[in-house]
């Protein structure tokens, strides 16, 4: 599974419930894949897509057309270049009639079709930059406070909010994955705010809640609406977050590189739903899983920038020699090294910057930030 250096978003996983299929599954980093000559045979999933920037794309999907040129022994998920990001997602299912929602981007210079709407990033996965905001005269004084703050804003979108509560008065985020042609629902989050998120203490776990995810868990009620989505934003691989209101599924994200927690979340009333889960995205993931062959794949790398961040450099170095040393059962352990190591490294970088400073020729003055 290729994703950037920071989010590897499968390891709490790997190292417990999931660690039987840790060998068979490698989180190697981009920067790392673009320097590799050879590349073993194998299924290959592009994730973190939303978190690469233009030339990083374009990088992948020229790593993507090499090994697409090898034929049936290599399986590839998610076209870099052919996925369709969030916002071009969420408008293309708006246009299609699949969303009744609309997303924006500030320099479109359009007023929202409808309020309230709530701005958040393009590309991050975090909590929303804002509450709901009622109405234009809002959204811009919000928009206008984020820059006065020193926030840059240009990266950000603005989405009509839709959601419904239930007849509790609770707010439910669904959830489902694709893994290759198999939709496994995830779960239900449940909780008393317009923005569920699992980790928040508004979620609500009950008798009742249980109930509901243990039929949609069972009854996977919208794999057909699902399997048209995804088909939309061509991903393989990927969860997709979403509500249902008036009937109608409506889609929130998808991510192509989501968190998949060790234990159940909400506590152990949750676990029969977790277990359940797991055994379906494991039986998924297996079913990717080629023969592996020790040919290995003669790949000409693109030329790369040379990095002056000697703190890149180490992390990089490090990923490299977990990649070459190939996988294993204590691919867990030898990660939590890695990060060991890697805060070593940025306990001594300020004095190894300064001797680099120092050599450095020619010498140039900055100016500090304030």
């Amino acid at each position: 599974m290729l994703t950037t250096a920071s989010h590897l978003c499968l390891e709490d996983f790997l190292a417990a419930r999931g660690a039987a299929f840790a060998p068979h599954l490698v989180p190697l980093p981009y920067a790392t894949a673009f320097r590799l000559h050879k590349l073993p045979q194998g299924t290959y999933i592009f994730a973190d897509l939303e978190r690469l920037s233009g030339p990083e794309l374009s990088q992948a999907g020229w790593l993507w057309d090499q090994l697409a040129r090898r034929g049936d022994g290599v399986q590839l998920l998610n076209h870099p270049t052919q996925v369709k990001q969030r916002f071009e997602l969420l408008r293309t299912l708006h246009t299609q009639g699949l969303n009744d929602f609309d997303v924006y981007r500030l320099d479109e210079q359009r007023v929202p079709a409808r309020f309230p709407v709530f701005v958040r990033s393009e590309q991050e996965h975090n909590a929303v930059a804002s509450g709901l905001l009622p109405d234009a005269p809002a959204l811009a004084d919000f928009l206008q406070r984020r820059r006065s703050a020193g926030h840059n804003v240009c990266g950000s979108i603005i989405t009509e909010f839709c959601g419904e509560p239930d007849e509790r008065g609770l707010y439910r985020r669904y959830a489902a994955f694709k893994v290759g042609q198999r939709i496994i629902p995830t779960d239900i989050f449940f909780g008393h705010g317009w923005e569920v998120r699992g980790m928040a203490r508004t979620f609500v776990v009950d008798e009742d809640t249980l109930a509901a995810e243990t039929a949609f868990l069972h009854g996977n009620p919208h794999e057909a609406e699902l399997r048209e989505v995804f088909a939309t934003a061509r991903i393989d691989y990927g969860r997709v977050d979403y509500g249902v209101v008036g009937g109608r599924i409506q889609v929130y994200e998808i991510n192509t590189n989501p968190y998949v927690a060790a234990s159940p979340l909400g506590g152990e009333r949750r676990a029969a739903l977790y277990e359940h889960f797991c055994r379906h995205f494991l039986d998924a993931l297996t079913s990717l899983n080629n023969q592996h062959s020790t040919l290995l794949l003669s790949i000409k790398p693109q030329p790369a920038e040379k990095r002056a961040d000697v703190r890149k450099w180490i992390k990089q170095t490090l990923y490299n020699a977990l990649w070459n040393s190939g996988p294993s059962h204590s691919y867990a352990q030898r990660l939590r090294h890695i990060r060991q190591l890697m805060v070593r490294a940025r306990q001594v970088m300020p004095s190894m910057q300064k001797r680099l400073v120092r050599r450095a020729e020619p010498k140039t003055v900055l100016e500090k930030m304030p």
